[in-house]
């Protein structure tokens, strides 16, 4: 939830000045549309949906540090037409499961804000309570984890002072399940550009690997119920995303389409929200 609603948020290479703050409520619709296996063929019949609202807070405290602490809603239910793997109560009745999932704090140090944007970023997550993990219309994974990234970017003033580029790389520490890691790399493409003074546009090529877990064909009857949080789940997703600035507030909307993948879901995601700056 947090990883494509981060899509939407303002470019991270560079930071607001110190005293102002960005409140953002962003609601977020993610259809799984079926499945992808280890070699990449489909199956499909077994979809299910997730819809979210997050909200989050981003205050400068300094011209180069910042904190931002963010937490999502969740409601995720299992569509079928097939039965589901885990067999569960919470997939067969095919209704609503909903919760708070996990809480997300960062902290960000801005090296560089000028033409070029340099800011490397340090994030926890942890569930807000224990919530179930098994099966398909659940909050989350229910793990704890901690984040390192770096965010660079450059605008591009002698091609146009309207377009800019810059890159994301987060590595995630996840806490361990049967003993058995599942770490995660996350990098990111993005290009910007401002189609008038109060208008922008962005698209972002998104690729994740996993390091550790296990392939679906891998798990044990032992371990079947850690299924998704063990799974081995790399991916690419294409984001279209565009912003508007109003007087008192900004509108936002992206819409997310999974490329292609191995362990990992088929679908889309499609997010919008508003966000209010202040200052102290």
């Amino acid at each position: 939830m947090l990883c494509v609603c981060a899509t939407a948020a303002n470019a991270q290479p560079w930071v607001p000045p110190a005293g102002v703050g960005i409140v953002s409520v962003v609601f977020q619709s993610i259809n799984n549309t079926g499945h992808l296996l280890t070699d990449g063929s489909d199956l499909d019949g077994f979809d299910s949906v997730s819809r979210g609202v997050l909200l989050n807070v981003d205050y400068a405290i300094t011209d180069r540090w910042s904190i931002s602490v963010g937490v999502p809603y969740i409601a995720a239910k299992y569509l079928g037409p097939e039965p589901s793997f885990f067999g569960l109560p919470i997939d067969d009745c095919l209704c609503w499961n909903s919760g708070w999932q996990d809480l997300a704090a960062t902290v960000r140090y801005n090296f560089a804000n000028e033409a070029i944007g340099f800011t490397p970023s340090l994030a926890i997550g942890a569930p807000t309570h224990d919530y179930e993990y098994t099966g398909e219309a659940v909050l989350g994974r229910n793990l704890k984890e901690v984040r390192l990234a770096v965010d660079a970017g450059i605008r591009l003033d002698r091609l146009s002072p309207r377009l800019s580029l810059s890159g994301r790389y987060s590595f995630a520490f996840v806490e361990k399940v049967a003993d058995l890691s599942n770490n995660r790399s996350n990098i990111s493409l993005e290009t910007g550009y401002m189609i008038t003074r109060k208008l922008g546009a962005r698209a972002v090529l998104s690729w994740q690997r996993s390091h550790g877990g296990l392939r679906s064909t891998e798990f044990s009857d032992e371990l079947f119920d850690q299924f998704d949080r063990l799974l081995k789940d790399n991916n690419f997703h294409l984001t279209g995303a565009v912003a508007y600035s109003l007087p008192r507030f900004d509108v936002f909307a992206s819409y997310v389409q999974y490329l292609r993948g191995t362990d990992t879901h088929k679908g889309h995601a499609v997010t919008f929200g508003m966000s209010w700056p202040f200052e102290r």
